[in-house]
């Protein structure tokens, strides 16, 4: 374990639920994580209110007044099934509704986002049912670092060997930072990183080191591994977190564009939507 100096810790962690099944996952992490580090856990339950889809005019202030009528109710029963199951937790926790319209989003998950240390979410592709502008919102509108869930990962447990996805980027530092708590407490820490281009190798490994000599000196003792670049450095990076046998890859979020119009950052994305690994992201 690296503990060379005293670690860092997660004081406070939210988590995003919706009262659905898919928050098993989500809870499960965030139990565990406030389990490590005796920190408090917020559930952020994010009610959606629909507004009438229709131009002003005669019968749009009644339509509006139904959706929200119908949006509460439905928010109501979504709070009673995710207390139950933050009932069954091990960390202490509470329980926080925000009902939000149409693109208040960001500016409403912005303020509890940015007074914890870390934001547990469901993986937002290929998972019938999580948000792309939920990720989006913690990670750019809140400025808040994101632990990514995969939706089958219920069974949740320390991380005991983490991969970082290495790439010289202010993202990456900023992600790094983030995971220090993890990186500290974990048994095998891997700083990976995938060739760009031929050209810069030389300036890219030594960017390397200097993160491995920045770690070091918060007690953390890493392997470097350089792999060859490819085509697909996602998959590249999940097989060698597969082989390690990681439970945890800490990567930089890139690209500012919404994940729905499908142009979010090429090695980001493929990440979100192919990982079977928790991710731990900032931008």
């Amino acid at each position: 374990m690296n503990l060379a100096r005293p670690s860092q810790a997660i004081r406070d962690i939210a988590v995003h639920v919706d009262g659905s099944d898919g928050d098993a996952a989500k809870t499960s992490h965030a139990d565990m994580i406030a389990t490590m580090f005796d920190a408090p856990l917020i559930a952020l339950l994010m009610n959606y209110l629909q507004a009438a889809p229709i131009p002003p005019g005669p019968g749009r202030s009644w339509l509006n007044a139904e959706l929200r009528k119908r949006g509460v109710e439905q928010g109501d029963a979504a709070e009673i099934r995710a207390r139950e199951r933050l009932a069954g937790l091990h960390a202490p926790s509470e329980i926080r509704r925000i009902d939000y319209a149409y693109q208040e989003l960001g500016a409403r998950i912005g303020p509890p986002a940015r007074s914890v240390d870390l934001v547990v979410v469901g993986r937002p592709h290929g998972d019938g049912g999580q948000w792309p502008e939920m990720f989006e919102a913690v990670i750019f509108d809140a400025g808040a670092p994101a632990y990514v869930v995969p939706p089958n990962a219920v069974n949740a447990r320390e991380p005991e060997t983490i991969l970082i996805a290495w790439k010289d980027a202010t993202e990456c530092s900023h992600a790094i930072k983030a995971a220090l708590p993890f990186l500290q407490r974990a048994k095998g820490v891997y700083l990976v990183s995938v060739a760009e281009t031929s050209s810069d190798e030389e300036r890219h490994r030594e960017s390397v080191a200097d993160m491995a000599r920045h770690l070091a000196r918060h007690g953390v003792a890493v392997e470097i591994r350089h792999l060859p670049q490819s085509d697909d450095p996602a998959a590249v990076l999940l097989n060698e977190a597969s082989s390690l046998g990681a439970e945890l890859i800490v990567v930089g979020a890139y690209g500012r564009t919404r994940l729905r119009q499908m142009l979010f950052g090429g090695v980001t994305r493929e990440l979100l939507e192919r990982s079977t690994i928790a991710l731990l992201m900032a931008h």
